[in-house]
């Protein structure tokens, strides 16, 4: 997992307009958001998102058929966050 998905997913989560942010270069606005919230770090909020990734359910991927735990944005049906799936 990249900072830069768990950016997209904290905005995803409080409902800010992530490429609007970036592009505009006030991704300071996404940590200080995060920090209103939950009054953690965005570095705190990427651990907590890798935590819980393995509980996220599995989807396929659409070119490569590989399964991956992820966040997804279901109005967009694509995954923010993901990471592969590993059989234990």
């Amino acid at each position: 997992m990249n900072y830069w998905d768990a950016e997209e997913l904290a905005c995803a989560m409080l409902g800010l307009d992530y490429d609007e942010l970036v592009n505009d270069g006030r991704e300071s606005e996404i940590e200080d958001a995060i920090y209103e919230k939950f009054e953690i770090s965005m570095t705190q909020f990427c651990d907590i998102v890798e935590a819980l990734l393995p509980f996220t359910p599995l989807v396929q991927g659409g070119l490569t058929n590989t399964l991956y735990h992820a966040f997804v944005d279901v109005k967009e049906n694509r995954a923010i966050v993901k990471k592969e799936y590993k059989e234990s």
